[in-house]
């Protein structure tokens, strides 16, 4: 493709995908509009459609790129975030083992023991497997996000949650 004198290669694939992905999003946010335009309804579908589009704007410039400009290649000592390598020491597996299994516990006591336990246990758990070890920053940081999450979810979803405390 010839444009201003320079020529561009268009990635047609991810452009035909980013393309429906925001198709979609916005399909769904027109329908959702038309059902109700109550803000119960669209509370959290609009902002996160119009992200979503969004995003999808900043994606499609990526599909073109322009011929006779490619980029240097990184040198294989140079560090890239955008590249992470998978943990290969056996501390790293293990924490990530014990992360997940902390996450089927939470999801399992939710309704066990209710949500605000459940939230900061996990909370608790999931800052000691990752290395925090000062009690007062376990303990306070957890009963935050708890709190936080347990009037959040009660404010936006009228779902009939157990929570033992709160």
């Amino acid at each position: 493709m010839r444009f201003k004198g320079h020529s561009y290669t268009v990635d047609y694939g991810h452009l035909a995908l980013v393309g429906a992905i925001g198709g979609s999003i916005l399909w769904y946010l027109f329908d959702t509009r038309a059902v109700s335009t109550a803000v119960n309804n669209i509370l959290l579908v609009q902002p996160v459609a119009i992200f979503g589009v969004l995003m999808c704007l900043m994606i499609i410039p990526q599909c073109f790129r322009r011929d006779g400009l490619e980029a240097a290649p990184a040198k294989p000592s140079e560090y890239d975030p955008l590249a992470p390598q998978l943990p290969t020491e056996r501390k790293e597996v293990i924490r990530m083992a014990l992360l997940g299994g902390a996450l089927g516990v939470f999801v399992f006591a939710l309704d066990v023991i209710g949500f605000d336990i459940a939230i900061f246990l996990f909370c608790i758990a999931a800052m000691a497997i990752c290395g925090e070890r000062r009690p007062l920053h376990l303990g306070a940081f957890a009963l935050i996000v708890t709190v936080v999450a347990i009037y959040g979810f009660k404010a936006l979803i009228p779902f009939p949650m157990f929570t033992a405390i709160l």
